[in-house]
């Protein structure tokens, strides 16, 4: 029988490798906006790692509430307002999501879009910090608890109330939203990628008309792809918040400690971080920036060494033929650049670890 001491141990552990998962797509943004930005650039991935980045904030609060006894009630109170804030924000953002993608397939106002990117952060974060200070000024007294760092197992009514009104409402606003700006970019997407022919007319086989039939099954994959991934966000949202939700309105209308449930919430709700970065890296613009780069190393690190490495080794044998006959040495004809990089532990470094992938082997064969 697990212990309440191995279900927090268990909610450290998933906390922390979600927290790593964030990390991990936060670094590989960076490095795709330094080496391949005109692919990752764009509001939806933009918007997508914003909420990761509050999420990272709110498991680092997690650990922290988790781990560390903190008595100071002041102290307590401001990281549990502060991990709501993430929450509300995170929540906002997926709707936000939803919505640019209904303005771009569903209404086509990609200028529009593009003027209104701003206002996706101004009201989600807007609206959190707001939401969080109402629940930050209501005294203990209004719920019904002696210190706010105390968690109420058994909600009171007018604990229920005032996080409802404050925040599982605005969660059940903003996931109604995105419920219905995915039903009207679906019912889109799918007029978009469905093409049927006249009837009455022959259809007459010609290369432009093949071409057509191409483009338009590689715009119908690359628009499922997009809609999947948009969509994909807002669910895991939902799925991961709304455990939490039924959690509290169940503890208070039976009046009693309901274990396995919270486990499994808060399972859920810790867990969010680390669905929401494979989501991120099952993104198309993602993988499709990560293989050019992939590419770009194999050209030089691989491709061009094994090059360097080969004319070094013709210059080699010309020499030690022209000093058997007597004859001067010719002059290398390779950079010092190429010489300092491809000679370094670093160069050797990369084509190891490029050799591993699938491309390099492809590309040493070549």
């Amino acid at each position: 029988m697990a212990t309440p001491k191995d279900h927090r141990i268990a909610l450290t552990v998933i906390a922390g490798v979600s927290l790593f998962s964030i990390i991990s797509c936060i670094v590989v943004f960076i490095i795709l906006m330094a080496y391949n930005s005109h692919r990752v650039n764009i509001p939806l991935i933009k918007i997508t790692l914003s909420i990761q980045s509050v999420h990272a904030i709110a498991l680092v609060i997690t650990l922290l509430l988790n781990d560390i006894n903190i008595r100071t009630e002041l102290l307590c109170s401001t990281l549990r307002y502060v991990l709501y804030c993430c929450y509300l924000t995170s929540i906002f953002l997926c709707c936000a999501i939803t919505i640019h993608l209904w303005l771009v397939i569903t209404r086509r106002k990609l200028n529009q879009t593009r003027r209104n990117e701003r206002w996706y952060y101004i009201i989600s974060f807007t609206f959190a910090i707001l939401l969080s200070a109402a629940l930050a000024v209501i005294p203990n007294s209004a719920y019904r608890i002696p210190n706010r760092c105390l968690i109420a197992v058994v909600p009171s009514r007018q604990y229920l109330g005032i996080r409802w009104g404050l925040y599982y409402s605005w969660f059940i606003i903003a996931s109604a939203i995105s419920i219905l700006c995915m039903l009207s970019v679906l019912s889109s997407a799918r007029k978009l990628t469905h093409t049927t022919h006249l009837r009455g007319r022959s259809f007459q086989s010609s290369t432009e008309a093949y071409r057509n039939a191409v483009n338009a099954r590689a715009n119908s994959k690359r628009l499922r792809s997009l809609v999947f991934y948009t969509i994909a966000y807002p669910l895991i949202s939902f799925i991961c918040n709304f455990p939490q939700l039924i959690l509290e309105l169940l503890s208070t209308v039976l009046e009693k400690e309901l274990d396995a449930l919270r486990l499994v919430s808060s399972l859920l709700l810790y867990s969010e971080g680390l669905f929401l970065a494979l989501a991120f890296f099952f993104y198309p613009a993602v993988q499709h920036s990560i293989r050019d780069i992939n590419n770009s190393a194999v050209q030089c690190w691989v491709v061009e060494q094994e090059e360097f490495w080969r004319l070094k080794k013709n210059e080699m044998k010309c020499a030690q033929n022209a000093r058997i006959l007597g004859d001067e040495p010719s002059i290398s004809m390779m950079d010092q650049r190429d010489i300092k990089k491809f000679t370094s532990w670093k160069g050797r470094f990369y084509h190891w670890v490029l050799m591993r992938t699938s491309e390099g082997k492809r590309a040493s064969i070549l």
